[in-house]
């Protein structure tokens, strides 16, 4: 699903020669937000006249103006604590009425910006236009210039996908690459996409994993990248409802520094390929299960294809020995 979000900032700092100007901005802090989950929107207000002159308290009176399916729940500092520097005049969340008003009540010296968050949650589907106008308590103050007295901006509110994922994590484990997901509650979910990219813009699907479908337990997932990429890895779910809807998970990064390729191919099914630079140096090749055990041994010095059709399917280490005793060992997984 892309998600197309627009966001419309009206800046405009113009010398006019008078005592001081103001604006404001509106920063939505996410490109959007899920059916009932929270958001948080940025309003800035900057003095940015040019003269040096600062903007008085009790004076700077900002609205923002909210559509129906954001609900207004909170308002604080930038760093999430109790709001200062503003007065709540009013606030509302009656139908077609989902607005808050606020009046600066401390001076704004000349080039410096004041800042606060409003919270708001997902009041159903759709996109609105925030709007923000900046009003003056009393008369207007000479100079203000009411061209960038305003404001606009977007949050899209998106239907909240039935999986409630409450972790994902990725781990490398000598050269594979681990990924593993917990659900803690599922409904109508169809499957996983496990999803692979080198640059976060172009991915490639790795797998597909059947959800549960619908739980209200916890649910644990895992999938196992065995060949994975020489560098950066960068993994996501791709999450998607039995009705077609969809979303994605936060994205994994791992990264892998891999010596030269010395068994192909990988994953492998019936034959394994062996890339060796001179023969006359290798004692022979070994092929162990995950517990140790040999399941294969050359018989000559010189085995440049083996044949895997006994093999049950499974992860198995290849060694390559030398005849001065040095070993390279790499991971394949026999696929059926």
């Amino acid at each position: 699903m892309k998600v197309i979000v627009q966001a419309l900032l009206m800046v405009l700092c113009v010398h006019y020669g008078f005592t001081q100007d103001l604006d404001i901005n509106l920063n939505p802090q996410q490109a959007f937000i899920l059916d009932k989950t929270k958001g948080t929107l940025e309003v800035k207000i900057c003095n940015c006249h040019t003269a040096s002159t600062t903007a008085p308290s009790d004076k700077p009176r900002p609205q923002i103006s909210f559509p129906d399916n954001l609900m207004l729940k909170g308002i604080t500092n930038t760093d999430g604590s109790p709001l200062i520097g503003f007065t709540v005049q009013s606030s509302s969340n009656d139908p077609g009425n989902h607005s808050v008003r606020l009046l600066a009540n401390t001076v704004l010296p000349n080039t410096s910006c004041t800042s606060f968050l409003i919270q708001v949650e997902g009041n159903g589907i759709g996109t609105g236009i925030i709007t923000a106008t900046l009003g003056s308590q009393g008369p207007q103050t000479d100079g203000n210039y009411t061209t960038n007295d305003n404001a606009l901006a977007a949050i899209p509110v998106q239907v909240n996908f039935p999986v409630t994922l409450k972790e994902f994590r990725a781990r490398k484990e000598e050269g594979l690459a681990i990924l593993t997901w917990t659900t803690t509650e599922e409904m109508n979910a169809s499957h996983f996409d496990v999803q692979r990219s080198e640059n976060g813009k172009h991915w490639q699907t790795l797998a597909n994993v059947p959800a549960k479908g619908t739980s209200k337990i916890r649910t644990d997932y895992s999938f196992t990248d065995a060949n994975p990429q020489n560098g950066q890895n960068l993994y996501r779910l791709h999450m998607i409802d039995l009705d077609g809807s969809a979303t994605y998970s936060t994205i994994c990064n791992l990264r892998f520094e891999f010596q030269p390729q010395f068994v192909f191919p990988n994953p492998a099914k019936d034959f394994l390929n062996v890339k060796v630079d001179d023969w006359n140096k290798i004692q022979g090749i070994v092929i162990r299960d995950t517990q140790g055990r040999q399941i294969y041994r050359s018989t000559d010095r010189r085995t440049d294809r083996i044949d895997l059709t006994d093999f049950v399917a499974g992860i198995y280490i290849v060694e390559i020995v030398k005849s001065n005793g040095e070993t390279k060992i790499s991971r394949i997984v026999v696929a059926r």
